[in-house]
């Protein structure tokens, strides 16, 4: 039990043995997320679908005990008569959300993997491509890969070369380690070099046209990502320099009419908006980089 469940105040062993207490609790609310058991599986959470369903209650419900009785004890001040009701509801709310962020930090997981595993993609593939020119076996390749840097490439690699080194066929351990990755990219290509290891080509071959196709594929990427910024760049102009730059200016000649009250509080609030704003821009432009792109 390695993996730390988020938001947790317990160790994952004990947060284990709580929830074994509700996992039939744990098998309804896993229901609800069908793609919960292909997330957990992707991202190497050794928990079984209601079992995490089980964590994600006990959780939630923790954080509704938690949130509801500060919620509670502030209602005797300032809403005196409405306690029950506003602890509940506050309650209810912080319960909902973190079984929700619960729900989603698999996929979260798994995206993290994704992306690293795609963007060390080109690299290793053409780090084996070199090795077996040079005269070294597709084993020996592997291997070099699991002990490089490669992100998460090298965990995949790394679990394949084992499953050899204990005797089993390097087509079958390929094929096992792209199973349940989550990158398309990766499965494709995984699956391209077995076939041609069962059909007996030459691997470097196939690996020169592995090379070519992601080559193309990242280019691809490149185009539309840029075609994409054009967009993202206009409207950062819009929202960015020219809506506040106007807004402000209106702001001030509103200000200059006796029959208008403004404060500084006002402006205040407008350039933490235009701050927040900003981050939000950033963060859009990273999320739309494509993983194929070296980090």
């Amino acid at each position: 039990m390695t993996t730390q469940i988020p938001f947790s105040p317990f160790p994952t062993k004990i947060l284990y043995v709580i929830s074994s207490n509700f996992l039939g609790i744990g098998q309804k609310i896993s229901s609800i997320f069908p793609y919960l058991e292909l997330e957990l599986k992707q991202a190497e959470i050794e928990f079984e679908p209601e079992q995490y369903g089980a964590m994600m209650f006990v959780l939630s419900s923790f954080y509704f005990l938690i949130v509801a009785l500060i919620t509670y004890l502030f209602s005797m001040r300032l809403l005196p008569g409405m306690e029950l009701v506003s602890s509940l509801t506050v309650g209810a709310l912080a319960w909902f959300s973190l079984l929700m962020q619960l729900s989603l930090f698999p996929k979260l997981k798994v995206m993290k993997k994704v992306r690293s595993i795609e963007q060390n993609l080109l690299f290793a593939i053409r780090t084996i491509l070199v090795e077996i020119k040079s005269g070294v076996a597709l084993y020996q390749a592997m291997e070099i890969i699991s002990k490089g840097d490669f992100g998460e490439i090298k965990t995949e690699f790394k679990k394949a070369v084992d499953k050899i080194n204990s005797g089993t066929m390097e087509y079958i351990a390929l094929e096992e380690m792209a199973s349940y990755n989550p990158s398309l990219f990766f499965r494709r290509t995984i699956w391209q070099l077995v076939n041609g290891l069962k059909a007996g080509a030459d691997i470097s071959t196939v690996l020169t046209a592995l090379v070519d196709s992601l080559g193309k594929e990242q280019k691809n990427q490149i185009k539309k990502y840029g075609s994409q910024m054009k967009l993202l760049s206009l409207m950062y102009m819009m929202l960015g320099v020219i809506v506040p730059a106007l807004g402000f200016t209106f702001l001030i000649v509103l200000a200059s009419f006796p029959q208008i009250q403004m404060n500084e509080i006002l402006f205040w609030i407008l350039l933490g908006s235009i701050v927040l704003a900003q981050f939000m821009y950033l963060g859009m432009l990273k999320s739309r980089r494509p993983n194929l792109l070296e980090a």
